[in-house]
């Protein structure tokens, strides 16, 4: 189990009014921290003076758990023998962050040296939120664990061990008397789910350094074809289909056109030479017969339209051995990316009739300036954003590897061209776009990394909203070494196992200007 359990305890009466307001619910015992003394649990303060909310009165138990899966953020009274313990049970699943609309929850009280006592609850009116009942028979330190079943969906959530105690004074005796703290930011999970909200780990990780430099994307080599006309002639549709258009797709030796080569105009220039040396000889013979011409004017005007003749019947045959015409295929597999011409223009040879590109693999060509050359050591890998759009594509996750750096400055633009390759799988990206890249460096950092999106700008300060429990935050002021990505590194501030506000985090600074700024309350 990937478990982040923390464990606060006050003594506060908060109205239900004056939830999200600024009131705080007490602080962090510190993750795992199941053993809790002569207590038994960390308790929080949590209640909403209404019984119908689930969080009881005058005290209780809070307790934020992660598994693989879910996040439980569960509030429910210390235990005493036959006293009844409600549990508000939040459930939310890490996948997308929505609540957990059915299914079953399950509290199991074992250990202690008596039997099992399990008690069960369907989902309540408000999603996300789960209210079984416990009520202890026996006076014992007992481990409490939470279990979830929501069709395909089954996770366990251990939530350490508490007493039970023998009397329901004892048991509220147990609550620790602590002031609230001020400083925390409450943002509940009712507004969690309404908004695009979500958390994510402080994780050790090791990032790279990077140059910043404007890029290219084209496609790989293999994936760029051009058609060209190979003689002059008439551009023909292929048989029974029409010429594609631009965004089609087609496969390296697809038909593309055809190509009707200038023989016709060979064929008739053939027939009219030999209708003319045919009425030549027919003139010739008649003045042969009145005596005006001699026997070898008229043999000669025999054969001039026998070779006449000879010539016709050849154009007229390569005409009909090519009357499919010439045939242009595809020479890659791709799409249509550039069409000159349509159905039955006549080109010339050499004139460029389509372009085909496959962008299942492109390359990215990142100009790194003069003044960035000697940092740039030896290039490993890169990432880039597109024009308006923040999303990060690193190619480290796409097979992408270095093709080559330029060993020279470029003459004209004073920058050393990196040279990346790498697939694109999702067909987004397209050839000739022009990106922001960031070309990985050798040197790197190794330490504590959150999503990038976890960071706000506030005031010029780079900050983060730092999970106290489910509902409560703290404000952190962080120092960031490096942008990998889409995570950063932070150089001070935060500590690995901590969690993070990782989307959202606006919303939480609004609320720790008040609850106008971000909205507030329970729903349930």
């Amino acid at each position: 189990m990937n478990r982040f359990a923390l464990y606060t305890a006050s003594l506060l009466f908060l109205g239900l009014a004056a939830c999200g307001s600024g009131d705080d619910h007490g602080h962090d015992h510190g993750p795992d921290s199941h053993d809790h003394g002569g207590h038994d649990h960390g308790a929080d303060e949590h209640a909403h003076g209404d019984d119908d909310h689930g969080h009881g009165h005058g005290g209780g138990i809070v307790v934020t758990d992660f598994t693989d899966a879910t996040e439980l953020f569960v509030e429910f009274p210390p235990f005493a023998v036959g006293r009844e313990s409600p549990f508000a049970a939040h459930f939310t699943r890490l996948d997308t962050f929505a609540p957990v609309g059915d299914g079953e929850v399950i509290i199991r009280l074992s250990g202690g040296g008596v039997g099992e006592e399990v008690f069960r609850a369907g989902p309540s009116p408000t999603a996300g939120i789960f209210r079984p009942v416990a009520v202890p028979r026996n006076s014992a330190r007992r481990k409490v664990t939470v279990e979830l079943i929501s069709g395909d969906l089954r996770t366990v959530h251990d939530l350490g061990e508490y007493q039970v105690y023998r009397t329901a004074d004892e048991a509220d005796a147990s609550l620790p008397e602590e002031a609230e703290d001020e400083t925390l930011i409450p943002f509940l999970k009712e507004q969690q789910w309404k908004v695009d909200f979500a958390t994510a780990p402080v994780e050790q990780r090791a990032l790279s350094h990077s140059i910043s430099a404007p890029g290219r994307l084209e496609p790989a080599p293999g994936g760029d074809g051009h058609i060209a006309a190979a003689a002059d002639g008439i551009v023909l549709a292929p048989v029974n289909r029409d010429l594609p258009n631009i965004g089609d797709s087609v496969a390296a030796g697809d038909v593309i056109a055809r190509l009707l080569p200038q023989l016709s105009g060979d064929a008739a220039s053939a027939e009219a030479l030999y209708r003319a040396a045919r009425a030549d000889l027919v003139r010739v013979e008649a003045l042969f017969e009145d005596g005006a011409v001699s026997q070898r004017r008229v043999d000669e005007a025999r054969a001039a339209a026998a070779e006449a003749n000879a010539r016709r019947i050849a154009a007229d045959q390569t005409l009909n051995n090519q009357n499919a015409g010439i045939t242009l295929r595809a020479p890659v597999s791709g799409r249509i990316a550039a069409r000159n011409v349509v159905e039955s223009d006549f080109v010339s040879a050499g004139d460029p009739l389509f372009r085909i590109v496959n962008t299942s693999r492109l390359q990215l060509t990142a100009k790194v300036a003069e003044v960035d050359a000697v940092a740039l050591g030896e290039p490993s890998s890169a990432w880039f954003t597109t024009a308006g759009n923040t999303a990060v594509i690193d190619i480290s996750q796409h097979d992408g590897r270095l093709v080559g750096a330029s060993g020279a400055i470029d003459p004209v633009s004073r920058t050393v061209p990196v040279v990346f390759e790498f697939n694109n799988h999702n067909g987004v990206l397209r050839a000739g776009m022009s990106v922001s890249a960031r070309v990985r460096t050798g040197q790197t950092f190794d330490g504590p990394s959150v999503p990038v999106t976890a960071l706000i700008d506030d005031a010029g300060q780079d900050v983060v909203f730092v999970m106290v429990d489910g509902e409560n935050w703290e404000r952190r002021v962080v120092r960031v070494a490096v942008r990998d990505g889409d995570r950063v590194g932070v150089a001070s501030g935060l500590t690995p196992g901590e969690r993070v506000v990782s989307r959202g985090a606006y919303l939480v600074h609004l609320a720790a200007s008040g609850p106008a700024e971000a909205g507030h309350g329970h729903a349930h």
